[in-house]
């Protein structure tokens, strides 16, 4: 039996969306992602157990390439993307949020990039972002980390791209065992130390999508949750940080920004780990 030699004409991706009560973002999310440019694409919406009317948008959206899971119980992002994962029928993954709005040549732009490189799945590409604050209509471009040249000692020091910005294959993440279910936040950095390991990133300056602080949210927001996150790393990854001399960098990073937060306690107690 033949097997095909991977080109753009045979490429195939699985978008992988987690969601929960997004009935007022879902259908501007799928938009964006139906209008990609590059068309060879299936959509898989993880519904996390919702509580609105989001399946039922879902449900109804007119474009066959769309997909809805759902899970029995709210499981959280992680458990949701993981589903994707295992059901995704693409060599190729990416991933959006239910709230957030893709560039309609991301694909596009990220596909002819593999292109380059023969198609290696070994490989993580990734770029800049925009973000608008529905609050007072502010618009910027954030430029995230540029992770390429050794990139496993990169992500160790700082943090990551963000979910919506990746494209990597499932042969990678299914390497790595998947997405950790236990992280509180930065999800995205753990996945990306661990993909690190085997693959190499590709960084594309131009952002590809737009992600959005919604009503009564801001960047501040769940702090508490934001320092269990890093918490949460810096510890998993201690050794590695400590063989790179980047863990007491991290604890007095985190330690300054629980203070910031007016978190006093958790901020005295992270200094205790040096």
């Amino acid at each position: 039996m033949m097997i095909k030699e991977q080109s753009l004409n045979n490429l195939f991706i699985s978008v992988i969306i987690p969601m929960y009560n997004r009935s007022k973002t879902i259908i501007e999310c799928l938009d964006s992602v139906c209008a990609q440019t590059f068309k060879n694409i299936e959509i898989i919406v993880v519904d996390d157990f919702s509580t609105d009317n989001s399946i039922d948008l879902v449900s109804s959206y007119r474009d066959n390439r769309v997909k809805l899971i759902r899970l029995e119980k709210n499981s959280g992002a992680q458990v949701a993307r993981n589903r994707g994962i295992i059901e995704a029928k693409g060599e190729w993954i990416a991933f959006n949020d239910s709230d957030d709005l893709w560039e309609k040549d991301k694909l596009e732009i990220q596909t002819k990039e593999l292109e380059k490189i023969n198609f290696n799945k070994d490989t993580v590409i990734h770029s800049n972002c925009f973000c608008l604050d529905k609050n007072n209509s502010n618009f910027w471009e954030w430029k995230l980390p540029i992770i390429e040249r050794d990139s496993y000692t990169s992500l160790l020091e700082k943090s990551s791209p963000m979910f919506q910005a990746l494209l990597t294959s499932k042969k990678a993440l299914l390497e790595i065992g998947l997405l950790d279910e236990n992280v509180p936040s930065y999800q995205e950095w753990d996945t990306s130390i661990r993909l690190a390991k085997k693959c190499k990133f590709i960084h594309i300056e131009k952002p590809l999508f737009t992600y959005i602080f919604h009503d009564g949210e801001t960047i501040s927001k769940n702090h508490k949750r934001d320092i269990e996150g890093y918490l949460y790393i810096i510890n998993k990854f201690k050794k590695e940080l400590q063989e790179y001399n980047f863990y007491e960098k991290h604890i007095n990073q985190l330690s300054k920004r629980a203070n910031s937060f007016s978190l006093f306690q958790e901020a005295e107690e992270i200094l205790k780990m040096i």
